[in-house]
């Protein structure tokens, strides 16, 4: 190996901050790997390095002591990063596995070792397909505005995989993949729906990129807007709905809509606010699980379509 190279990856792997190599350590870990180096080569082969744009620091005293500074990724970063990885149930254990190793080669061997020790366990529900390839083909797709053709599956009763519509081909064109509550999903216009559609790339199967030229996105389409009215309370029939809300569920509202929202005052226990959302089951489902503390004012329509959800989940459990 390159003795550059070999000093370089020392460097990286052996040292840091905390634990610093001598210029006699220096060369007995070169000579480790059968390179020969010298008290009076280490320090220019240092600079070389440093021209290159290593930070190379040397704490100097006596016996000179060199280490990495600043990595491309921080330790805390790098932590947070493989948490990340590990909470994604889109990524599979294999992938999140090989992922997390790749953050790791950043580290030295020491930040690596305290790192493994307080990282966040992987996710129960990882998926087991490859969908991190089929995002890859699908941002291919984007940025060269060619359809994808795939087909897509659901679970039976048995828990097993099937497709949708017996193995129906659905063709697309991609206008973005957006990452949703440890979810990845594929935003495009479905020419079997005639409709800008959502679907989760996690059961996407047999994706392919086709030569046909992606239909373009419209011109009017706000992909922000269409991830707050479809993400949030996934799908229904768009409308501003007003919420009067018990004041200590604040951060509830601005965790589920965003702090750019406007409230106003009601009394001293409770805020109004009014979101554009979807109406469906979930956004349904959603006010119920705060017991009265989040309520529907407007419109009516809202109102009576909770109702009427109420009394039919009474009456199942009566």
């Amino acid at each position: 190996m390159n003795k550059l190279l070999a000093l370089l990856q020392i460097l990286i792997k052996q040292t840091d901050e905390n634990h610093k190599l001598t210029t006699n350590q220096l060369i007995e870990k070169l000579a480790e790997q059968g390179i020969s180096a010298h008290r009076n080569t280490i320090p220019a082969d240092i600079r070389k390095l440093r021209d290159a744009g290593y930070d190379i620091t040397c704490d100097k005293s006596t016996q000179n002591k060199y280490f990495i500074g600043s990595r491309g990724l921080e330790s805390a970063e790098i932590k947070m990063l493989c948490d990340a990885v590990n909470a994604a149930q889109f990524i599979s254990e294999e992938k999140s596995s090989e992922l997390i190793d790749k953050l790791f080669s950043q580290l030295s061997v020491y930040q690596k070792d305290e790192i493994k020790n307080i990282i966040q366990q992987p996710s129960e529900n990882k998926a087991d397909n490859k969908s991190i390839y089929f995002a890859d083909t699908i941002n291919t797709a984007i940025t060269q505005c060619r359809k994808i053709r795939f087909q897509y599956y659901e679970y039976n009763e048995k828990r097993e995989k099937v497709l949708k519509h017996n193995g129906y081909t659905y063709t697309v064109s991609p206008y973005a993949a957006v990452w949703n509550d440890d979810r990845y999903y594929l935003v495009g216009y479905c020419e079997k729906h005639k409709d800008i559609t959502v679907f989760r790339i996690d059961r996407i199967a047999d994706i392919s990129l086709t030569e046909s030229i992606a239909i373009p996105c419209p011109k009017d389409f706000v992909l922000k807007d269409f991830i707050a009215q479809t993400f949030k309370m996934f799908s229904g029939e768009p409308m501003t709905v007003t919420l009067k809300c018990k004041n200590k569920h604040m951060k509830a509202i601005i965790d589920k809509f965003g702090d750019d929202i406007e409230t106003n005052k009601a009394d001293k226990q409770f805020f109004t606010v009014k979101v554009k959302i979807e109406l469906s089951p979930t956004f349904y489902a959603w006010v119920f699980q705060y017991q009265g503390k989040i309520c529907i004012q407007f419109p009516q329509e809202a109102v009576d379509q909770f109702v009427q959800m109420g009394e039919s989940v009474f009456e199942v459990h009566k």
